[in-house]
Order: C-alpha cells, then sequence, then structure tokens
C-alpha cells in the first residue's frame, strides 16, 4: 500500500496532520480540486506555449512564469486565498500586439525634500527628492525604484523628464481607461490603473497618459493542451466574447460520459454597471461561473479571477454554499463602488456572482454558476454552484466505486442486484454526509440490467437527490401591542 498525504511538504521536524473528509469508512473518493491558471508570462518565465505545468512553490511558479506577469499575479492571488491550492499554470499563445502604457512628465526643481510617486493598482512606489534636484534627475530615481520591485506589473524608463511605463504583458485587457474618441472609443476595465503625485516642494508631476495595448488573448490551444487531463477550476484570465464560448466547449467536452471529468470555469469582470455585469454572462451554463466588482478596484480582474478560483477549490464538501465566504489578500472597493441590494439581486438573477466589501475583506454574496435561464424562462436548477459540483462527486464516487468492484468480473446472475446495492450504498455514504437525501424515498428508482442489444454492458439508473445549501431564511415578525 502506497499512502500518499496531501499536506504541503516541509524540511521542519514535528508531526503534521490534515483533514480529508471524505476519505472514511464510507469509502468516498477524496474531493480535491486542481485548480488550472490560464494567463500571460514576462519576458523573464521561462514556461513553452501550451504546456500544462505542475508548480508546488512560488520559486518554481516565479522561474516559470516571471515576476509580476498577469500568471504570476494569478498564482500568488490564489495563494493568498488558499495557501494550499494545488496549482497548475498553463502559458496561452502569445498575444500578437503591443503592451499598454503609461507616461507621465516631472517638472520643476525641487526647492525642499520629498517624494515623488506612481501609484500602480494601489500600490505605491516612492523615490526620495533632495533639495536642488532637476526633474529629470528625479524622474530617473522613480524609474530606478519602480523597476527595482520586480513584482510590479510593469518596467520603467526615464528620458530626460518623462516616467514611460511599460506592462510586462501583451494586450489590450491589461490597462484600464477610455481610448480613442467618439464611436471608435473603447472603454477597458478590471486591467491596470496607474497615477502619479508630488509630494516635493518645486516638483510636480503630470497627469499620467495611458496608451492602451493590443491584442486579444485566444485560449483555443492552451485549452486543447489541457484537455487530456483533469482540471476541476479552470481559471481564465480574460471574460470576452472571444473566449468564454470556447471555455464552456471545453468544460462541457470534459464533462462528457466518454470522458467523465467534471470541470468549472472562474472569470472576473469589472463592470459599471449591474446590467453590464449581466450581459457578459452570454453563454448561460452550469459550469461557468462569473464574479464582478463595481466600477473599479486595486486588483485585477484575473487576480480576482485565481483567489476565488482558490476559495471554490478549498470548499471541500461540494454543496455547502458560500455566502459570504472571503477572498482573503485581494483589495477592496470604495464605498461609491459597492453594490447596492438591488445591484446584488439583478446579477444574481442574471447568473453573476457579485463581490462586496464586508469587514475590510472581498466577499462572495452567493456562488452562482452563469445557468440562470432556459430560453427566455428563468431556470434554478443549476443555479447554484454546489448542485453541479455534487453532481460531479457523485459520478467521482460511483465511477471509483464500479473501478475497484468490477473492473474485471463477468456477467453472472446476481451481479446487476450486486451492482444495484453497490450503488444504493455509494448514495448512501452521500447521504450520510449530507450531500444526497432521501435515498431510501427513492430506491425503486434505483435499477440495472443487463444490456439486450450490447454485450458485456450493464445499465445502471441512479437517481441524484442533491442536497442544496442554506441559502436564505424568510421569517415573518408579528407585532403585538
Amino acid at each position: 500500500m502506497s499512502l500518499t498525504p496531501n499536506i504541503p511538504e516541509t524540511m521542519i521536524p514535528g508531526t503534521y496532520t490534515g483533514y480529508n473528509y471524505f476519505a472514511g469508512p464510507n469509502g468516498l473518493p477524496a474531493n480535491i480540486q486542481k485548480v488550472l491558471l490560464l494567463g500571460d508570462i514576462s519576458s523573464e518565465g521561462s514556461l513553452a506555449v501550451n504546456k500544462p505545468t505542475a508548480v508546488s512553490t512560488e520559486a518554481e511558479a516565479l522561474a516559470l512564469a516571471g515576476a509580476g506577469s498577469v500568471l504570476m499575479q494569478m498564482y500568488k492571488a490564489a495563494k493568498n486565498a488558499w495557501k494550499y491550492a494545488q496549482i497548475t499554470l498553463c502559458r496561452h499563445a502569445a498575444v500578437t500586439g503591443s503592451a499598454a502604457k503609461w507616461a507621465s512628465t516631472v517638472s520643476g526643481s525641487a526647492t525642499g525634500a520629498g517624494a515623488v510617486s506612481f501609484i500602480i493598482n494601489g500600490k505605491k512606489v516612492s523615490a526620495g527628492v533632495a533639495k536642488n534636484d532637476a526633474a529629470a534627475a528625479v524622474a530617473t530615481a522613480l524609474a530606478d525604484a519602480i523597476n527595482a520591485d520586480v513584482d510590479l506589473p510593469v518596467t520603467a524608463a526615464a528620458s530626460t523628464a518623462t516616467v514611460t511605463l511599460t506592462a510586462k504583458c501583451k494586450g489590450e485587457y491589461i490597462a484600464n481607461g477610455t481610448f480613442g474618441t467618439g464611436s471608435s472609443a473603447v472603454t477597458i476595465s478590471g486591467g491596470i490603473s496607474v497615477s502619479a503625485e508630488s509630494k516635493a516642494d518645486g516638483i510636480s508631476v503630470g497627469t499620467v497618459t495611458a496608451t492602451a495595448g493590443t491584442g486579444e488573448v485566444d485560449l483555443t490551444s492552451a485549452l486543447a493542451a489541457a484537455f487530456p487531463e483533469r482540471y476541476h477550476l479552470i481559471v481564465t484570465p480574460v471574460c470576452d466574447a472571444r473566449n468564454l464560448p470556447k471555455l464552456v466547449n471545453h468544460v462541457e467536452a470534459a464533462a462528457a460520459p466518454l470522458e467523465q471529468r467534471g470541470q468549472r470555469v472562474i472569470g472576473a469582470t469589472v463592470v459599471s454597471s449591474a446590467s453590464a455585469g449581466v450581459a457578459v454572462n452570454d453563454v448561460n451554463h452550469e459550469r461557468l461561473h462569473i464574479a464582478a466588482v463595481k466600477n473599479k478596484i486595486n486588483s485585477t480582474a484575473w487576480e480576482i479571477a485565481a483567489g476565488l478560483g482558490a476559495i471554490f477549490a478549498s470548499n471541500s464538501q461540494p454543496n455547502v454554499p458560500m455566502n459570504g465566504v472571503a477572498i482573503p489578500g485581494l483589495a477592496t472597493p470604495e464605498i461609491e463602488d459597492k453594490w447596492s441590494g438591488e445591484e446584488q439581486d439583478v446579477l444574481l438573477y442574471g447568473g453573476v456572482i457579485p463581490l462586496v466589501e464586508e469587514d475590510s475583506r472581498l466577499c462572495i454574496v452567493r456562488a452562482v454558476t452563469t445557468k440562470c435561464r432556459n430560453g427566455n424562462t428563468r431556470f434554478t436548477k443549476l443555479i447554484d454552484t454546489g448542485v453541479i459540483a455534487s453532481l460531479d462527486y457523485l459520478r467521482d464516487s460511483i465511477i471509483s466505486m464500479h473501478t475497484n468492484k468490477y473492473k474485471n468480473k463477468v456477467i453472472h446472475a446476481l451481479l446487476a442486484d450486486a451492482i444495484n446495492e453497490d450503488n444504493k450504498q455509494v448514495c448512501r455514504d452521500l447521504e450520510d454526509v449530507k450531500i444526497l437525501r432521501f435515498i431510501d424515498e427513492y430506491d425503486d428508482q434505483f435499477i440495472t440490467e443487463e444490456s439486450t442489444s450490447e454485450p458485456g454492458r450493464m445499465l445502471c439508473q441512479i437517481p441524484a437527490p442533491v442536497v442544496p445549501g442554506l441559502n436564505q431564511i424568510y421569517s415573518t415578525i408579528d407585532l403585538y401591542l
């Protein structure tokens, strides 16, 4: 027998014990959720295109993805959310285009000491200023300070007195702002925001001018490379009409009866209104999850998606709801950018997960799928992610039992009854851990019989009364005077 503990490696002496909720006497398989992060690397990363690579340490991730890259930002966000997440990195096809840029000009001559700063998605990077420092020297010092912080998603260069930042990854989705004019104007949110300030007398910094990157992310070949393996949660760096259908097609094909690898997609978006958030959900599928933040936040959409994916992976019992669960490590919106209760309802009815601030943490309001309608009719059977996650786990449990007990059996008179009883027992075990319910009431719907048309085939029917997560309690308080 070979034991493989699901505990991170360490060299420190001691005794270490973890929990495996689903490998007790009932024989249910472990419910480990592997996370696949799709993204781009920086020029310092070594990860080959379309080569899914499991990583176990931050040093490995750094060498593969490169500091400050989209993929490295996703890795850090996932680990900050849940440090035990089992992560695989996959670099998508190179973006054909250009990197976003931000520029600001320093002017004046310092009449006193102080500092000048760039604020990059809420992180302030400063350079000290001494009396009589010239603008060009200040600009050079500021560029050096930015380049010294290798975890930033940008590099910097100073030319005369102008500091120019360049994103480490290419693509239109990287920079926030409204670009172009008139009917050709495009507003991009969920990316990187940059501003500048001076706290030094005599020195001023100009308004940051952003230039959008160009080029679109295409996940087609990365998904094809990842298809043979099971990744329970696939995190996308973008939620656009180009890639969402590809992601849904991927997980649908992987979950099909001949593949049997249940997977779910996690994405995030930053939008100006609840209706705009709902508009992102143009796919309407039970294996797709899109989270929405309002207006702006000092975390990128790809970091939010990665953090959310790790939190999903931490949920060891598939049908337990994640109402109000925090995503550690992510920024929170300002007061003016919080979703109202009415806006949250619009998003949830539209199959989008609102993310809100609670106690200075970014939290999930309710973990829903985008499967909110059937045609033009509201559809609630698959709206909560716990339903499809429970069905996947039920299938995994049945497959595990069938493989262990019946892989090399021959058909005989008692086989159908034996398989049927074992199917019932798996469901009873799942009832014991509150994933299924009412199994005895569905007893007559468990059916196993030999195929009359295909030799060697047994046909099974298994009811799946999933236990829903508790989302609401409605109460009426009567006033008596």
